[in-house]
């Protein structure tokens, strides 16, 4: 009787330890899946960081041309600013030049007109002298 006592004893320990082999197996099948879905996500994390550190890069790379061409256009403007500057001041010494060239084309057609005024009077002179020698 102590036999099948303990027959019976070693049976409902075995089938206990079953039930708690199927339940620590349950929980390994659940834990493996928790670790590589984990794995998974930390992969994806990985990659998310290698790409926004990319992007960032990218960003930065684009950024700084930008910045070159940004100050590129405006030297670029600046020199425009200087050489119409230039043009601008040379159109006002030629206007200026123009003016002078005015006043002195109206001082010498007066001198020409007051030549030519003494001429006429100079030659209406010589002709009474001529008339009165005749």
């Amino acid at each position: 009787m102590m036999l099948k006592s303990s027959i019976a004893q070693t049976e409902n320990e075995s089938s206990r330890m079953d039930i708690e082999k199927s339940n620590v197996q349950e929980k390994m099948d659940i834990l493996e899946k928790s670790i590589m879905s984990l794995h998974t996500k930390t992969k994806e994390i990985r990659d998310d960081i290698i790409n926004h550190a990319s992007q960032q890069k990218t960003i930065e790379k684009s950024s700084a041309n930008l910045l070159k061409q940004t100050k590129n256009t405006y030297q670029n403007i600046a020199q425009k600013e200087i050489e119409i500057e230039d043009l601008s001041n040379e159109i006002s010494r030629v206007r200026i030049d123009n003016l002078n060239c005015i006043q002195q084309n109206d001082l010498l057609k007066k001198k020409l007109d007051d030549l030519i005024a003494e001429l006429k009077e100079k030659e209406n002179e010589v002709e009474k002298f001529e008339q009165d020698i005749k």
